[in-house]
């Protein structure tokens, strides 16, 4: 079984329990496994006190997660001034040091602009020669929003290494790592940033999904290609230049027959013998258009809209379909009627009739895209960048494309109409 990303949430638990409830339930359905110490799957022995056992999880983790608000928390020794999150932050560095956790950590906005707020206040004190004993007490004054000013500054610029980075700045030294600090006001900033390192946990099911989905991709795209002693042979390279030696132009069209070269015309023609009887039925093709796989939300309209994946996959479809309607024997009769036995051993030019040379077009365009489609959404599902491949038109005669798309009513042109 395949390594589940485990996050440690450290945090102050009183001013944080929605939050840390929210992160908490956010990676989890992404498949994460996530340790928040009031939470009954924490785990730990029960010989231990929850603070030692708090600092044992975090070997398990790795992510670190640390929130700091406007309270100190318990203290886990006080006379010495230390909470139990910053003995948990302590533990967790010295584990990214030897580089076995990564650590993320987040600071309320208003946290942040009051340390920034004491720190512009001390030293104006210094610049106007405020005695030390009444600096020191007009800086850690309390304040309303943060129960102890001083910590929480310190905490913060521990967390950001502050005098190890510049001590390493003077002497040229390495740098800290591991001191990054997000600023957040709510759910929303803690999820754009965890979210990118929880992307291989998709929950058990939309795995399964999208393995299922790959295989039958892979089983389509397999029917369509050929395996030699020289490895795997695709015919999109010869089926295009076969349609372009002898085009169905307007023109061929109205007259009704296509002049063509018989010997270029019996190596083309070989090529699909290789499909002959092929019919695809699909499962998973046809339930994923019904999913969200290759939906994207859109946070401003609050639904999802679809992807350029979605797209391909909705075309995939309807290419399959195309192929299984055309791919009959009746259909595709001009293969049997062009045989070299069928014409008398005939060379050189011979006229054939346009309409069925054009079904046998539109065979070979539906063949090209179904392979690319297959390509791309494998690739996609991989985990790379979805490029929508360059398709063959879906009418076999040449240039007739956008004639036939202006006087198409499209699903954009409905959307545009009904202003959606």
């Amino acid at each position: 079984m395949a390594h589940r990303p485990t996050f440690f949430l450290s945090s102050t638990i009183y001013d944080f329990r929605d939050l840390r409830s929210a992160i908490k339930f956010s990676l989890e359905a992404r498949g994460c496994r996530v340790l928040a110490s009031e939470f009954n799957d924490f785990g730990g022995s029960l010989d231990q006190h929850s603070y030692e056992a708090c600092l044992t999880n975090i070997e398990q983790a790795d992510y670190f997660v640390l929130l700091i608000g406007a309270r100190v928390g318990g203290w886990y020794d006080k006379p010495s001034r230390i909470s139990i999150t910053q003995q948990e932050y302590r533990t967790a560095y010295e584990l990214h040091r030897q580089g076995k956790l990564r650590l993320v950590t987040f600071v309320r906005s208003e946290v942040w602009q009051l340390k920034e707020d004491r720190k512009e206040l001390a030293a104006f004190l210094i610049e106007n020669a405020i005695a030390e004993q009444e600096r020191q007490a007009i800086a850690s004054a309390p304040s309303k929003f943060a129960n102890d000013a001083e910590f929480l500054g310190g905490f913060i610029a521990e967390v950001g290494r502050n005098l190890e980075t510049g001590r390493a700045v003077s002497t040229g030294s390495a740098k800290p790592t591991g001191n990054w600090i997000y600023q957040f006001r709510d759910f929303r900033d803690i999820h754009d940033v965890l979210q990118p390192l929880a992307f291989t946990g998709l929950t058990s099911e939309d795995a399964a999904y999208r393995i299922a989905l790959q295989n039958e991709l892979l089983h389509v795209m397999g029917q369509l290609l050929e395996k030699d002693t020289s490895g795997v042979f695709d015919h999109r390279a010869p089926l295009r230049k076969g349609l372009a030696a002898h085009p169905i132009t307007v023109e061929v069209r109205d007259r009704g027959w296509l002049t063509v070269d018989l010997e270029a015309w019996g190596k083309f023609a070989t090529i699909f013998y290789a499909a002959l009887g092929t019919r695809f039925e699909t499962v998973v093709i046809d339930d994923a258009l019904t999913s969200t796989i290759f939906l994207d939300y859109d946070a401003e309209k609050g639904s999802y809209v679809q992807s350029a994946a979605y797209e391909a996959l909705s075309k995939l479809w309807s290419e399959i379909r195309q192929f299984n309607d055309v791919g009959t024997l009746q259909n595709l009769s001009i293969l049997s009627e062009t045989t070299p036995r069928a014409l008398g051993r005939k060379t050189g030019r011979h006229d054939l009739p346009a309409d069925k040379v054009a079904l046998l077009y539109s065979y070979a365009q539906r063949w090209i895209n179904i392979i690319s489609l297959c390509e791309a959404l494998i690739l996609h599902l991989e985990g790379r960048p979805f490029v929508m491949p360059e398709l063959m038109p879906f009418s076999p005669i040449a240039g007739y494309e956008q004639t036939i798309l202006a006087g198409r009513v499209s699903a954009a042109d409905l959307r545009q109409a009904l202003g959606i």
